[in-house]
C-alpha cells in the first residue's frame, strides 16, 4: 500500500489535483509551488490492490506573502561642513517585521548599505539620523532604507 496527498484549490481534492506520492507505511506530505492568499482543499490517501482511498478533507489558507517594506526619506537639516540630520519614515513593513532602518549616503547617485550609513532601530513610522563623516564642499546622495526577512527597501533620493 502506498500513500501522500491530494491537494486542489477547490473542495474534494481526488487524482485530477496535484498531490504527492510519499512511498508506504507512515508517511508526511510536503506541499509545494502553493500560492499565496490562497484556500487549499487537502486530502490524504492511500491505493493499494483494491483501489484508492481518501481521507477527511482539511482546509488552510496560505496567507498574504510578505514584500519588502516601502519607507519615505525626510529633508536634511542642520548641515554643516562634515554632519547632517535626516531620517525617514517606514510606512510599511511588507508583511514582515522591520529588522533595522536608517540612511545610507555616498558621494554618487543611488547609495546603499553597502555605502555609509545609520542603522536606527526596527520597526514602522518615524526616525532620525545622524550623518557623520561628510567631507566639505562635497554633494552627497542620501536615500532612507529599510529592512526585512524579504530584503532592502529604499526611499526617493536626496542630496546635501
Amino acid at each position: 500500500m502506498s500513500g501522500g496527498g491530494w491537494w486542489g484549490n477547490e473542495p474534494s481534492p481526488d487524482t485530477t489535483k496535484s498531490h504527492t506520492n510519499d512511498g508506504t507505511g507512515t508517511y508526511g506530505s510536503f506541499l509545494s509551488g502553493l500560492s499565496a492568499n490562497t484556500s487549499y482543499y487537502v486530502r490524504a490517501y492511500a491505493t493499494s490492490i483494491y483501489g484508492t482511498r481518501y481521507g477527511n478533507e482539511v482546509v488552510f489558507n496560505t496567507g498574504q506573502s510578505a514584500t519588502t517594506p516601502f519607507v519615505s526619506i525626510t529633508l536634511a537639516t542642520g548641515i554643516t561642513q562634515t554632519t547632517a540630520t535626516s531620517g525617514g519614515n517606514v510606512v510599511a513593513d511588507g508583511g514582515s517585521p522591520i529588522t533595522v532602518r536608517g540612511v545610507c549616503w555616498t558621494a554618487t547617485p543611488y547609495p546603499t548599505t553597502e555605502d555609509y550609513k545609520t542603522e536606527d532601530g526596527s520597526g514602522t513610522g518615524l526616525f532620525i539620523s545622524s550623518l557623520s563623516g561628510l567631507l566639505p564642499n562635497t554633494t552627497y546622495y542620501v536615500r532612507a532604507y529599510a529592512t526585512n526577512e524579504i530584503g532592502t527597501s529604499y526611499g526617493n533620493e536626496i542630496t546635501l
